[in-house]
């Protein structure tokens, strides 16, 4: 219990609090823009008629010009939040692992199994599909199976274990399809986003090491503020602002409440950590916050 508690105090100090640090998360903009960013202000700056006040934090300023810059060009609510039978059907035929946990018990393989089943299958995406629609998430959604990984093979000192969180099958699925997807190729299909070429025959990390080398150089001859990032927010919950994240999935036509699905399943899941290991005034203010959004 001592160990279980030590590695829980970690993953709820450190990992789930990363984001907090962001400007958007803290004073007077967390009242404006709240968790989800579902609130006049987060529409005001989808629209582009957001006043930004004279001490308004720059970098967030640009970032929320560009989030509008990219709404004024794609439209809104402008992929695809209904999950078909054929979409998830696709998804779990091609699965390639072969064991998986879940609190719930709903694992890897029954979704694998379920795929074969037309039936189930339409079960499956219009329950996840209900979900996306309405905003709201499951509750088994904001439960997770914590587990520690060896980063050395053989190697079983606390110090040197992985925590990653098993969250649940469907949500995964469900957010891989929406905004891994749909999401990637709407921003391909106005030019925000390109296929990533590197993976291809014949091609050498040289290649990528060039093309990082130009991109840096064009970005500071023409004085435009960019970065190049290695972000995987499929699969990592825990270090994205979520006002940002909620405000730049909208900019690339995500609907408010497929977005707020999301995100609210998270901060439950901060929610029920913090019940289980303490933090109880946090808890009831998250808590508040994200039912009330």
């Amino acid at each position: 219990m001592n160990v279980e508690n030590a590695i829980f105090s970690g993953i709820q100090g450190s990992r789930f609090h990363l984001a907090e640090e962001a400007p958007i998360c803290q004073g007077r903009l967390r009242g404006e823009f709240g968790y989800n960013a579902v609130t006049p202000a987060a529409a005001a700056v989808l629209s582009g008629t957001y006043v930004f006040s004279p001490d308004f934090h720059q970098a967030t300023k640009e970032l929320l010009q560009e989030i509008a810059r990219i709404r004024s060009i794609i439209p809104e609510d402008s992929v695809d939040c209904i999950i078909t039978k054929k979409a998830w059907q696709y998804r779990w035929t091609r699965a390639k692992e072969k064991t998986s946990s879940s609190e719930s018990t709903l694992h890897f393989g029954q979704y694998m199994a379920g795929a074969t089943s037309d039936t189930i299958s339409h079960f499956h995406a219009l329950k996840s599909s209900i979900a996306l629609l309405r905003g709201v998430s499951l509750s088994r959604w904001s439960r997770g199976l914590s587990v520690m990984l060896e980063k050395e093979f053989g190697n079983n000192l606390i110090s040197k274990l992985r925590a990653i969180l098993l969250m649940e099958a469907d949500f995964n699925t469900s957010n891989k399809i929406i905004f891994g997807e749909r999401m990637l190729n709407n921003a391909r299909k106005y030019g925000f986003a390109y296929d990533e070429i590197f993976s291809e025959k014949g091609r050498m990390a040289e290649d990528g090491a060039l093309a990082k080398t130009l991109f840096c150089d064009i970005s500071r001859q023409l004085r435009i503020p960019a970065a190049i990032a290695s972000v995987d927010a499929a699969n990592c919950y825990d270090r994205i602002a979520h006002a940002i994240a909620s405000l730049v999935f909208r900019a690339f036509g995500v609907s408010a409440n497929a977005s707020k699905t999301m995100l609210s399943a998270i901060q439950e899941m901060k929610f029920f950590l913090r019940t289980a290991y303490g933090d109880s005034d946090k808890c009831a203010q998250s808590t508040v916050e994200v039912r009330t959004q």
